[in-house]
């Protein structure tokens, strides 16, 4: 059992997408060495909380940017892509600048991964870095009561499992609420192409709909190159999937097609103003209290 007062480095030298830049067609490796590089600069500029404990795994990790002077401010709670093989918070920080920058609270949250752990264990993480970020968000100048779950790829889907599925019946503390999910190209069906057995209907988001927030985004690229051995519609037929499931329970959710970008980049459209991503997620975010 780790000690419970350890942290993960952020050390990306051992990834796969690192250690096999020609299986790939977006440059994961110079994505992650960018990404490190940019979090000094944020952190040199944004008020920061980093390497917090929402559990005592080494894994269990939350990193706040939040704005100075802030009062119910709405609550980003962002999860990393990474087939929940690989990732870690550090790698994502530099998202927070624009959020920030537009009166959010962003919180980059790491959780357990395979293959020591099992989805199911990320997606308990998940839960618990929510529900800490709704017990710990006025700390940090949030509103507890407008959270919003965010993550790309199986970040998205692990948005997706916490927003709109009945897996954890725990509820937030009493005076928190999940408002809204930006799901960027989420693996929905597990059972295409990703995993067998009974587990892959239970980890499969579109297969058991049974809520959704208020405001709910689903991007995705068309097509969206990621492993050359991986089709390029894949996130694109996934993402409808969800699309289609939420629809088929009354809600109405926004859907943000992206003609011709890679895995990497629908990530990064999250933190590009210019982007249609960031002009959904930001109404989502600030709804029923927009700046």
């Amino acid at each position: 059992m780790p000690e419970p007062d350890q942290v993960r480095p952020a050390d990306h030298t051992g990834f796969f997408t690192y250690r096999n830049p020609d299986d790939y067609h977006p440059d994961w490796a110079g994505f992650y060495d960018d990404a490190l590089r940019r979090r000094d600069d944020v952190r040199r500029r944004l008020s920061h909380d980093v390497a917090l404990k929402y559990g005592e795994h080494p894994f269990q990790l939350a990193n706040v940017y939040h704005p100075e002077n802030a009062t119910a401010a709405p609550v980003i709670v962002y999860f990393h892509g990474g087939r929940w093989r690989e990732g870690h918070p550090d790698h994502y920080d530099h998202f927070a600048e624009p959020w920030v920058e537009a009166g959010a609270v962003f919180i980059s949250c790491g959780y357990r991964l395979e293959p020591e752990y099992t989805i199911g264990d990320s997606i308990d993480d998940a839960m618990r870095a929510v529900t800490w970020a709704a017990a710990n968000a006025a700390r940090f100048g949030g509103d507890p009561t407008r959270i919003t779950v965010a993550g790309h790829s199986a970040g998205g889907h692990l948005a997706a499992m916490l927003t709109m599925t009945d897996w954890d019946q725990t509820p937030l503390p009493e005076n928190g609420a999940m408002t809204g999910a930006v799901c960027m190209s989420p693996p929905t069906d597990l059972r295409v192409r990703m995993l067998e057995g009974p587990e892959a209907a239970r980890y499969s988001p579109a297969l058991r709909v049974t809520k959704a927030p208020a405001h709910v985004v689903v991007s995705f690229g068309e097509p969206e190159p990621n492993k050359k051995a991986q089709d390029e519609h894949f996130f694109a037929d996934q993402g409808r999937l969800l699309v289609a499931a939420l629809t088929d329970k009354g809600a109405s959710p926004v859907t943000v097609t992206m003609p011709h970008t890679d895995h990497v980049a629908t990530a990064a459209a999250f933190a590009d103003t210019s982007s249609d991503l960031f002009t959904a997620a930001r109404s989502a975010i600030f709804a029923n209290g927009e700046r």
